[in-house]
């Protein structure tokens, strides 16, 4: 093909024929340049539709690993209201002035201090977003921008989370031990069954509940430590929402 043309300057140079020359020449290199536009054309809808398939597999990772955060989210914020509601029975208890269940106290002791779950949070799928880079083959905006919003509700909440969890470890529960006989308390339900271990039995000493735990000082202990549920519920809840949020978008981005 490359002869064939080369053939026909040469012919039209030989025969003097400058204009016809030139305008052939013009028409080769607008050929020319049609074919390397083309091959741009095809290589960059090559590109996008390498893109694209990128992008919808990203979207499908993220909508499963969003979908099992927010219900993971449900069972730990379930979880948190059961122990922030056995702290408010044992305030009723504690400013009432009715007989004491030395076992009720006991069990609610438990619900305050085993029952809360902690959030494994599944991040693959958003990590490998910002570690290599990708997040610009999301297309929708909106979606970028809850995305990239991501580290601000994580950080948020994981704040609260410290929190509560120093008051809990360094000063309610250490609390405990000259108030509440721990060791009647029950085992976390989270245990598995097949430890194989001996049963913890009962406590032979005898406390007073009604001196115990009735005091301004306890009182105010279960108090905070009920507070810091609340503002560990409420980080969560607008953490799911984000989720919930965010997951819309990218089902709606999803082919």
């Amino acid at each position: 093909m490359i002869k064939f043309f080369r053939k026909i300057r040469q012919k039209l140079l030989t025969e003097n024929r400058f204009s016809k020359y030139l305008i052939y020449a013009i028409g080769e290199i607008a050929l020319v340049m049609i074919g390397i536009l083309l091959a741009l054309q095809v290589n960059n809808w090559n590109n996008r539709r390498i893109d694209n398939s990128n992008e919808q597999a990203i979207l499908k990772n993220l909508q499963v690993d969003f979908r099992n955060n927010i219900n993971n989210l449900d069972k730990v914020i379930n979880s948190f209201k059961e122990a922030y509601q056995a702290s408010v029975i044992l305030l009723e208890i504690i400013k009432d002035n009715s007989l004491i269940n030395p076992e009720e106290v006991e069990r609610l002791i438990d619900d305050i201090i085993n029952k809360t779950n902690s959030l494994d949070l599944i991040t693959g799928s958003i990590d490998e977003i910002f570690n290599t880079g990708s997040l610009h083959l999301i297309r929708d905006p909106m979606l970028r921008k809850q995305l990239s919003n991501w580290s601000y509700y994580y950080t948020d909440t994981e704040d609260d989370i410290v929190i509560y969890k120093d008051y809990l470890f360094d000063l309610f529960i250490p609390s405990l031990t000259e108030i509440v006989l721990l060791r009647n308390t029950s085992v976390p339900s989270f245990f598995e069954d097949d430890l194989d271990l001996q049963k913890i039995s009962k406590s032979n000493f005898y406390l007073n509940y009604d001196k115990t735990i009735r005091t301004v000082k306890f009182e105010n202990q279960v108090y905070n430590n009920a507070l810091n549920y609340m503002y560990v519920i409420n980080s969560y809840k607008v953490f799911q929402n984000y989720l919930k949020d965010t997951l819309a978008l990218i089902e709606s981005n999803m082919k």
